[in-house]
């Protein structure tokens, strides 16, 4: 509902209300629309008929007490409250008893109905964002669904410029961050689908959060500036989902290569096997260390990162080309060994990141 249109009460919840209240307060409640009829009462008979002290309300916009009760009108003494929400009039509380002994009644059920409105409404807007979220990342996800559909679904979700995908693989599935509520215009909700969650967010969402466990696997895609290039990222991501051990921890995020990680995935698990041969001979250490070496700029850089003096360095480096008869100084080697060792972690026979 947008902030304009004319709020409308629910019967339901205002029933809810005079259920909860009127026993307590052992006097007569009962709950107008905007037109003066009857949507709860602790008289079940009365709902539906008109209440014609409440029409003096809302004509009126202000309290109206009823000192006497008029046989021949059929009131009560009593209080008619307008009752507003978002600042617009929308109905009526009416409790009967001397006015000045209800009138502060009136004025608690008034409140309470507003609060109960805000959160319904709340919850009604937060669980249609949720499923709107829940059909937009299943459209990238499944991957049959037309750019231009993707596009109209991203700006019915408020949802503009460059957006990025994220996966998460919690250690913890009841992580509190889970239940991070959409952004309009800036981001969704999680959506669990396809054995991990799933968001899509504006890159500018700096207040976004990301997960901050090091053992949690997480993947934030680029920048995408179109559907095609989300489109592009899901599949990419997807694949990688369907071989879990491929993902990198955030701990280990500096070593991981896409490109390889993908690659590796996206092999026949007939011929993992056959791609990890190259890298038998290697131990779960001398595996790290070949990534590391591929992943720095130099090697006092991959010296440091694994707290080994280059010296170290340079003997772990000669045994790992003796062992697998690879030498890593050719670039082409070097590759082929780290698609080895990716098969070898896809196929569960290490654990590096």
């Amino acid at each position: 509902m947008s902030e304009k249109e004319q709020p409308r009460l629910s019967g339901a919840l205002a029933q809810k209300v005079v259920d909860t209240i009127a026993p307590t307060i052992n006097r007569h409640v009962n709950i107008m629309n905007a037109h003066g009829i009857i949507i709860a009462s602790s008289d079940a008979s009365r709902v539906g008929t008109l209440h014609e002290g409440s029409v003096e309300a809302i004509r009126r916009n202000e309290a109206i007490r009823v000192t006497q009760a008029d046989e021949t009108a059929g009131t009560q003494p009593g209080v008619n409250l307008p009752l507003a929400l978002n600042e617009r009039l929308c109905g009526v509380v009416g409790v009967t008893g001397a006015p000045h002994e209800v009138e502060p009644l009136a004025d608690l059920i008034a409140l309470t109905v507003q609060l109960l409105f805000a959160q319904e409404r709340e919850h009604s807007r937060s669980a249609r964002r949720a499923a709107e979220a829940r059909d937009l990342i299943s459209a990238l996800l499944a991957g049959r669904v037309a750019a231009e559909v993707v596009d109209r679904n991203l700006e019915a979700h408020g949802l503009r410029g460059p957006m990025l995908l994220e996966l998460w693989l919690p250690r913890d599935g009841h992580d509190p961050l889970l239940e991070q509520a959409a952004a309009e215009g800036m981001r969704t909700s999680w959506v669990s689908l396809f054995g991990a969650h799933w968001r899509l967010r504006a890159s500018a969402d700096d207040a976004a959060g990301q997960p901050a466990k090091p053992s949690d696997r997480f993947l934030g895609g680029a920048d995408a500036f179109d559907a095609g290039a989300l489109l592009a990222q899901a599949e990419m991501m997807r694949t990688l989902v369907a071989r879990p051990a491929l993902l990198p921890q955030r701990a280990h995020r500096e070593i991981w290569n896409q490109d390889i990680a993908v690659a590796v995935a996206r092999t026949p698990a007939r011929s993992l096997a056959y791609l990890a041969a190259p890298a038998r001979a290697l131990n779960q250490e001398q595996a790290k260390t070949l990534l590391v070496v591929a992943a720095a700029s130099a090697m006092s850089q991959a010296a440091e990162a694994l707290h080994i003096h280059r010296n170290t360095l340079v003997q772990r480096l000669e045994r790992i080309g003796q062992v697998t008869g690879a030498d890593i100084r050719q670039a082409n080697e070097s590759l082929r060994l780290q698609h080895a060792v990716y098969a070898r972690i896809a196929l569960d026979e290490m654990q590096i990141f």
